[in-house]
């Protein structure tokens, strides 16, 4: 409870990538090896696509709760068409990926864990852009949430000062309590993340937890008996005797993240949240009856 520092975070990945790619977005650089690595610290990984020197190209995009995994690289082309009639490229797709040439064309293909082709696209090779658009969707969709920022907590209590043994405390969230979200795009391709308050979460030292919306905000100038909230907390002892002389009153915020974009449907991120602490003084009211 004392520690007040906030974490919050979507997804990360550690990847490992040809030397081409140092500098260009930021991704770790591993001499050793071509294989491209993931790890989930909150909802579903990111998507990632990396090329090896063999020209193999490793993605690992989030697809619903699985997290599929393909297996991409740059194949040969023997012919640019298949006949005047069939503009369909003709593929060297047995002797398997080769290593790209700047400015040739080749066909970009890549299969899922079953072995089936799920993406192919005719392009010429740019190592400013590896990827052949393939990854233009996964970069959009982490510069968007890059983008995005949720908000602070931001609690509001009444009675706005000490609170009084055996008084309900009335709290809500001042913030708020909408959608929002942030947009990005690479070449044409374009994403948004959008990220949505659901749950309000207070937690009190004497292990009480109450589950809240944004709560209801008290208003001074209407008389008690014409408001409620189900968003209410009551102190039963005085932090007369407590650390510091205050109660601490913990609140997290759980968001619900989802992206879409031009290319792609969408798929949820999972949830991410924002916390906030505040002192709360309690103190006892005695009153003698003759």
């Amino acid at each position: 409870m004392r520690d007040r520092r906030c974490r919050w975070c979507i997804g990360c990945g550690v990847v490992a990538v040809v030397v081409v790619l140092s500098g260009l977005l930021g991704f770790t650089i591993d001499q050793a090896g071509g294989q491209a690595l993931g790890r989930i610290t909150n909802g579903t990984p990111e998507a990632i696509v990396v090329v090896t020197r063999d020209g193999t190209l490793g993605s690992w995009r989030s697809s619903g709760s699985s997290g599929a995994r393909w297996r991409c690289g740059y194949y040969a082309v023997i012919a640019p068409q298949l006949s005047v009639l069939d503009p369909t490229p003709v593929v060297d797709w047995a002797s398997g990926p080769t290593n790209p040439v700047r400015g040739e064309f080749y066909m970009l293909g890549c299969t899922d864990a079953t072995g089936a082709r799920v993406h192919t696209r005719y392009v010429a090779f740019d190592p400013r852009d590896p990827f052949g658009g393939a990854g233009a969707t996964a970069r959009a969709v982490d510069e968007a949430r890059r983008r995005l920022e949720l908000p602070e907590p931001m609690p509001r209590v009444n009675p706005p000062t000490s609170q009084l043994v055996g008084l309900p405390m009335w709290m809500w969230l001042e913030e708020s309590w909408e959608r929002i979200w942030a947009t990005a795009s690479i070449g044409d391709v374009w994403a948004r993340v959008d990220a949505w308050p659901e749950t309000s979460l207070w937690e009190f030292e004497d292990g009480t937890r109450l589950w809240c919306d944004q709560g209801v905000a008290y208003d001074m100038w209407r008389r008690p008996y014409e408001q409620s909230s189900g968003c209410t907390h009551t102190f039963t002892r005085s932090s007369m005797w407590s650390s510091g002389g205050v109660e601490w009153v913990r609140v997290t915020v759980t968001w619900g993240v989802e992206w879409t974009s031009s290319e792609l449907g969408g798929e949820p991120l999972g949830t991410v949240t924002r916390t906030a602490e505040f002192p709360v003084r309690v103190v006892e009211a005695q009153a003698l009856v003759r």
